[in-house]
């Protein structure tokens, strides 16, 4: 296992542990799962550590090594004694995402350089209307001149 502060510069991820790590011809698969923990139920709040089942989830990270990245997460699914099935928190994925939330603000970025829809599209392997949908996004939830200020303080890392 990697020391956990590489883990978190190399990816841009707390509190994640890399499982396996593969290198096809065309991308790196990354098989990551965070470390086993008490979550708060969101229907009643009480500490559950029951488990009731996992999922393993595909996600676009930004290209590494001139290759696509992809990560495997192994999501937990808990079970409260109320009935409540939930999925673990996490930092780096905004719910029913499939796109880190660095590869959008990656995506933002390469946008910002003038760069045209289909040309961003194709260096991410997304398609065109997702760019323009990512975008659209962001202006949404944070407004033009946060945007901005997420785009620049990405650039500077």
């Amino acid at each position: 296992m990697l020391n956990s502060y590489y883990t978190e510069k190399l990816l841009g991820i707390q509190e994640v542990e890399i499982k396996n790590i593969q290198e096809k011809e065309e991308c790196y698969e990354i098989s990551i799962e965070q470390p086993r923990k008490k979550c708060i139920c969101p229907c009643c709040g009480e500490l559950t550590n029951k488990i009731h089942d996992y999922r393993h989830q595909r996600i676009k990270e930004l290209p590494a090594f001139n290759k696509k990245v992809l990560l495997i997460l192994r999501k937990r699914r808990y079970v409260c004694s109320c009935g409540k099935r939930f999925f673990e928190p996490n930092t780096f994925l905004a719910r029913y995402q499939r796109m880190t939330k660095r590869a959008i603000m990656g995506i933002l970025d390469k946008l910002s350089d003038s760069r045209s829809y289909t040309a961003v599209a194709h260096e991410f392997n997304i398609s065109t209307s997702t760019v323009m949908c990512r975008k659209f996004s962001m202006r949404m939830m944070y407004g033009q001149e946060k945007c901005k200020r997420l785009q620049k303080s990405i650039t500077e890392c």
